[in-house]
């Protein structure tokens, strides 16, 4: 998972809003639940908020609310169901192919209208959210650990998702390794600092990128107490 910084909402959904009191988002017209998905998916580099696969283009995105539209703890609110900064831009986490399991699919597809602890909005959150060597999800927060293994499904091995996320760990590890050989502590540091400020502060990221970040925010503390 991966932190989401929201920018201004798109005009045509601001407009939408204001247009009459009864504005919902089952009744969201097409330009602006298109204008949704494009800003989504640029603000997030073409990403899942939660798995973090690749979505291709903006079509690809499924709009998902972070406080569902019909929770399950809860009564329906039609004004924060047209909050940008409620929504997510998602994979549709095996939910297109006939005859799916549930215990396949991944993402909104799997949560439906359970209620979350982990925010894709809170850096503190998302920094409760840990990586085994094997690409695993877990938490050092229980409710966030059921977050992320039951309600969301990331770790669902039908769609390779801990593979896929030891394998960019793996690619990312050797780049560095690469570009360090036979170079000093300093430097094996400064190109960790590097790759993460490419990350989390210019938004370079690449598929599965999460396990990549908490890999060199331990790394970065570990080399910065024994500097």
């Amino acid at each position: 998972m991966i932190l989401i910084r929201r920018g201004k909402e798109p005009e045509s959904l601001l407009g939408y809003r204001k247009s009459s009191p009864e504005a919902c988002y089952e009744n969201l017209p097409t330009e602006p639940r298109e204008d949704i998905r494009k800003q989504m998916w640029a603000e997030q580099k073409g990403l899942c908020a939660y798995c973090m696969c690749r979505l291709n283009s903006p079509k690809d995105v499924r709009i998902e609310h972070y406080v569902a539209r019909n929770p399950e703890d809860g009564d329906y609110d039609a004004a924060s169901t047209l909050d940008y900064k409620n929504m997510l831009g998602v994979c549709y986490g095996n939910s297109l192919w006939p005859g799916m399991r549930e215990a396949d699919k991944t993402c909104d597809a799997h949560r439906r209208n359970k209620p979350l602890t982990v925010n894709p909005y809170d850096i503190t959150s998302v920094r409760k959210i840990r990586y085994t060597t094997e690409g695993y999800i877990t938490s050092v927060d229980d409710n966030i650990k059921t977050d992320v293994n039951d309600t969301l499904n990331l770790n669902c091995e039908s769609r390779s998702l801990p593979e896929n996320r030891k394998a960019v760990l793996l690619q990312v590890k050797k780049e560095i390794g690469i570009l360090c050989r036979n170079k000093s502590h300093r430097f094996y540091l400064e190109v960790l600092e590097k790759y993460y400020k490419r990350y989390t502060e210019q938004g370079a990221l690449i598929p599965y990128c999460g396990i990549v970040i908490a890999w060199l925010e331990k790394e970065l503390n570990v080399c910065q107490v024994h500097r």
